[in-house]
């Protein structure tokens, strides 16, 4: 009917709204300040809060900053679903970093390929991982990495590249998609 057609294509369809101009960090952040002790991630029975998921993704920003990532640059993320991948995901936005995830059940070629296109500062992924990133191709072990202290201020830029995602590619080749924080 007239009515239903209205409501599909019309009222289901009005979602125009101004985005903030702030980056996926800086929302974090604001989480974390409203509330500190409030569960923020659950996985295999740990649940772990918003400080302490804060804290776990500043220590590992400041290893990436001393690893010399910075904004624009593009981290691989090789990590399975864990409390540690969202760490990871949190930490590369927190240095202005996009990240490129890969699976770490990928087929070897296809792990090789995309790092070789996606030109990475750094690799991060878990000891099982380790061996499956190509050589030349600096990577850093989460599980090692998470022992320092917070403390690291956010460098995204809201503009930015949030992360890169790999196509199935109708060529034969996977193509990396950039997609913003805003996006």
């Amino acid at each position: 009917s007239a009515g239903e057609r209205r409501r599909v294509v019309v009222e289901w369809n009005a979602t125009g709204r101004v985005v903030p101009s702030v980056s996926l960090a800086d929302l974090f952040v604001e989480q974390v300040r409203r509330s500190p002790d409030a569960v923020a991630v659950v996985f295999e029975g740990v649940s772990v809060s918003y400080a302490e998921l804060d804290a776990r993704a500043c220590a590992l920003a400041g290893w990436l900053v001393g690893c010399g990532v910075g904004v624009g640059d593009r981290v691989g993320v090789m990590v399975p679903r864990s409390v540690e991948l969202v760490v990871s995901l949190l930490a590369v936005h927190k240095v202005g970093a996009a990240y490129v995830p890969v699976d770490v059940g990928y087929p070897v070629e296809r792990v090789r390929y995309v790092l070789e296109d996606a030109a990475p500062s750094v690799v991060l992924t878990v000891a099982e991982g380790v061996s499956r990133v190509p050589d030349g191709v600096p990577v850093g072990c989460v599980d090692e990495v998470l022992s320092g202290g917070g403390g690291f201020v956010p460098r995204a830029v809201p503009g930015g590249a949030a992360y890169v995602m790999y196509t199935s590619g109708s060529t034969g080749r996977p193509k990396g998609v950039v997609v913003p924080h805003q996006g």
